[in-house]
């Protein structure tokens, strides 16, 4: 192997100058980034390469092959600084989610310590479950039935095709809230073997009747329901927000 050829006599060498300017451009873009809170995160990798770019620089400056040793330990230093920087931010963010993760806990056993314990022989409440004909009171005085199912057989292709099967209710409404109610407002759904069956729009499905305090209304829903037999359920609220849902279930 042979020697490397010296420079010609009187040929300066060029200082290499580039490792301690990178290491000082990447520990001034650190320190700056991690000043920036989540924006902070990409300070990182620039902190860990300049450190090691500036103590590479500083390195060759020693040997003599570099001359921008000052450069280089300023960037070593800057990005030491902008890495403890991003230490801290990394404990106060890991503070933050800890401490957050207290609060949650002590607000989930106060709800748990305020809600009334179960008493003895007393089981939770579960959701209401009539069959069809049975009279169903909510505690505000909305009350309602609903028929046995019959099948649907007006023959309209528009809303049912001669192949297609249709189920049909009254449900019966009454009022002893001692305010107006709307049927147009309750929630009238329909499940048929555990799938949701598809509410026919019949003329009755648009009545906006008003049932006044005191008195009551039947109102007829059709639904779209499989060919089989299968468990039919009538869920029915006063409105959508209502605290419970009674529903109507049996064979169709």
């Amino acid at each position: 192997m042979t020697a490397p050829t010296p420079p010609p006599p009187g040929q300066a060498v060029q200082p290499r100058n580039g490792l301690g300017t990178t290491g000082f451009v990447l520990g001034l873009l650190a320190t700056l980034f991690s000043l920036i809170p989540i924006i902070g995160v990409i300070a990182w990798p620039l902190a860990i390469l300049g450190l090691i770019f500036g103590i590479l620089g500083i390195l060759r400056a020693r040997k003599g092959a570099a001359t921008n040793k000052g450069l280089a330990i300023a960037g070593t230093v800057l990005a030491a600084i902008g890495l403890v920087i991003c230490i801290i931010w990394t404990a106060l963010a890991g503070a933050a989610v800890e401490g957050a993760n207290r609060e949650l806990n002590r607000i989930e056993k106060e709800l748990e310590q305020a809600a009334p314990p179960v008493q003895d022989g007393e089981q939770a409440s579960e959701p209401t479950k009539l069959a069809f004909g049975k009279a169903h009171v909510w505690p505000g005085g909305e009350g309602v039935v609903v028929s046995a199912p019959t099948k649907y057989t007006e023959n309209n292709p528009l809303i049912l095709n001669n192949d297609e099967r249709g189920v049909a209710v009254d449900i019966t409404i009454t009022n002893k809230t001692g305010d107006e109610i709307n049927p147009a407002s309750w929630d009238i759904t329909a499940t048929h073997g555990d799938r949701p069956a598809e509410m026919l729009m019949t003329e009755d499905a648009f009545a906006n009747a008003q049932v006044p305090s005191g008195g009551e209304l039947t109102i007829t829903r059709a639904f779209k329901v499989g060919p089989e037999p299968a468990e039919l359920q009538i869920s029915v609220a006063p409105n959508m927000f209502a605290e419970s849902t009674v529903y109507y279930h049996g064979e169709f």
